[in-house]
């Protein structure tokens, strides 16, 4: 795969999605956490050309978001399962899904709701909240650099945090 050339950017959503890849690469991710495991389950899942699946997959491995594991003979089968870093990647998944849900399919047609297992009960829709549990709109966000910050996003936030009267 190509890389992005926004990989450099000191960003970590630019980041995250330069080491994601693209759109085939969140769906295998998607299919993998709901328990697709096999090279030919994603391809009926996905109806993905071959060589596009063999990169992704490939690139996946690469990036430890799946395990490769060997379950033929002398290589001639594998599964992938998915890793704790794409576990992790299971809530903002989510997100995407939820939004999908709100402004693409629109409330009542959602093509798939997740429950919780053990309770039956729907996943309420995703939220940020501050550290004291409070819900926090994108209107009342700002930002401060962080210890990865270069001097650019430094400069870059002081001066927007000064316009904006938050410094």
């Amino acid at each position: 795969m190509r890389e992005p050339s926004f990989v450099r950017l000191n960003c970590s959503i630019a980041r995250a999605l330069a080491m994601l890849g693209d759109s085939w690469s969140l769906l295998i991710l998607r299919d993998a956490l709901r328990g697709v495991r096999s090279f030919e389950g994603f391809m009926r899942s996905l109806g993905i050309a071959r060589n596009t699946l063999t990169d992704r997959l490939r690139h996946l491995v690469e990036e430890g978001m799946l395990a490769q594991i060997d379950v033929g003979k002398r290589g001639t089968r594998f599964e992938y399962v998915p890793t704790q870093k794409a576990k992790e990647f299971q809530t903002p998944l989510m997100a995407i899904m939820q939004w999908g849900d709100r402004w693409v399919s629109g409330p009542g047609n959602e093509p798939v709701v997740a429950f919780d297992r053990e309770s039956g009960a729907a996943i309420e829709q995703m939220a940020m909240r501050s550290g004291s549990g409070r819900k926090v709109s994108s209107d009342e966000l700002t930002y401060k650099p962080g210890r990865g910050a270069t001097k650019m996003t430094r400069d870059y936030l002081l001066a927007k945090n000064k316009k904006a009267g938050k410094v």
